[in-house]
């Protein structure tokens, strides 16, 4: 069983989308995670091992050691991944963004605001 990466991809954002929003930085990182590693899991059958993330075609969740600050956004983080940005927001926000800028999944926090929208204290 192997679903294309473009539709696994696909549902991962509609899940993402579709999941409850988030109220902490923690909050949006691990679910996140848990429903990439969950649509990874049902469509691939690909052994979850980061260690072999150049190699397999199973996409992984961002890695904490790759996460960066945001010069100007104190309360956002950014991590770098093979072809996207994503930035998350301390009050839950998330935005996943192509590297050639497009806008792939914006979702604000539970208090309504996205990502660029946060008080910068």
């Amino acid at each position: 069983m192997q679903v294309p990466k473009a539709e696994r991809l696909r549902e991962f954002y509609r899940r993402l989308a579709d999941a409850p929003r988030s109220s902490t930085f923690d909050e949006a990182f691990t679910q996140l995670a848990g429903i990439l590693d969950e649509v990874e899991d049902e469509l691939t059958n690909i052994p979850n091992d980061p260690n072999n993330w150049r190699w397999d075609d199973r996409i992984y969740p961002p890695q904490q050691d790759n996460m960066g600050a945001v010069p100007g956004h104190p309360r956002v983080m950014r991590f770098r991944s093979v072809k996207h940005r994503t930035y998350i927001g301390a009050n839950g926000s998330l935005e996943i963004v192509s590297l050639e800028g497009t806008i792939e999944l914006r979702k604000p926090g539970l208090n309504g605001r996205g990502v660029w929208e946060l008080d910068p204290k």
